[in-house]
């Protein structure tokens, strides 16, 4: 995605405003409209009242400009200093302003932006100082769209590579609107596909059980969206692996239902108990003063009910 022979990124700082909305670990570009509106959109809200929210704070700044979003005027500086970050930029750009997302759990490092040039999204940038999460995305990413989906789109990877020891990949930028949760979707059917398309690609770790499949790894309301007509897409591969077969179907579920308060209908079946246990395991196990811990713990009682006489989605 460009690179040398571009102008890079500025050093920083930006100029960006923390909106006062949800956990605020969104910042959005303060002199341009353009940039605030791609900056509005990466709120990923999933309860209807929010997301009606969302889209009327959307409208206001479509209107007005970055002057009505509510919320406080920062100068944000890059994490490394300011040549760290230049050495950088010369690889991405070229970029002239950014929209950022940061991670808000304390436990998961690294951030995300959406790279501006003219107000204009021109690549999503995620950072990382481990490079095993980036790693585990581009290939899940690279096999999915090789395999060209069916029942989902995806952003492809647009570059990847090391600089200045940060690890880094850029990917194409969804549409700058707000997107909600995908409704009416044939969940086993998407599921089915990114099994077949994930297996000859990920690696399967010795002792894997033979009867498990690949997973998504994060098949949630806020990562299965639905952003203007045509196929849904489906976000962040950073935790494919391989689980029981029914795991990204049970963690929709409880995920749904412990957001949006959608209650299963379906009797789960030996495989979803499975997949359930390896949920609960690896919820539990999440660190209990994180800012997801009021979730985890919601997660926690679905998956436990869960195991035994309950239904799913």
């Amino acid at each position: 995605m460009g690179g040398p022979d571009g102008p890079p990124g500025p050093a920083g700082p930006y100029a960006l405003i923390r909106p006062r909305m949800g956990t605020r670990n969104v910042l959005v570009p303060a002199g341009s409209r353009r940039g605030a509106l791609a900056g509005m959109a990466l709120f990923t809200r999933s309860k209807p009242a929010a997301l009606a929210v969302q889209w009327g704070w959307y409208s206001a700044v479509a209107l007005l400009g970055p002057r009505v979003v509510p919320g406080d005027r920062v100068s944000w500086a890059p994490p490394g200093g300011p040549a760290r970050w230049r050495a950088l930029a010369a690889r991405l750009g070229p970029f002239d302003d950014l929209a950022l997302y940061e991670r808000p759990q304390a436990s998961r490092t690294g951030l995300a932006a959406v790279l501006l040039r003219e107000g204009k999204p021109v690549g999503f940038l995620k950072l990382r100082e481990d490079p095993a999460e980036l790693d585990r995305e581009h290939k899940a990413v690279a096999a999915i769209v090789h395999g060209r989906p069916e029942t989902f789109r995806l952003p492809r990877v647009v570059e990847r590579g090391e600089t200045a020891g940060w690890h880094w990949m850029v990917m194409e930028a969804m549409p700058p609107r707000p997107a909600g949760p995908a409704r009416r979707v044939a969940l086993p059917r998407l599921v089915a596909e990114v099994q077949r398309h994930l297996e000859p690609a990920l690696h399967r770790p010795p002792g894997t059980p033979a009867h498990w499949r690949p997973m998504h790894g994060d098949l949630t309301p806020w990562n299965l969206r639905r952003c203007g007509p045509g196929l849904p897409w489906l976000i962040d591969w950073e935790d494919a692996a391989w689980a029981p077969p029914g795991a990204d179907l049970v963690y929709h579920a409880v995920t749904s239902a412990a957001v949006l308060g959608r209650r299963p209908r379906t009797a789960p079946g030996p495989g979803h108990v499975e997949a359930a246990e390896f949920w609960l395991e690896r919820v539990t196990g999440r660190a209990g003063d994180d800012h997801d811990a009021p979730l985890t713990a919601r997660l926690a009682a679905e998956l436990r009910s869960m195991t035994g006489p309950r239904v799913l989605s």
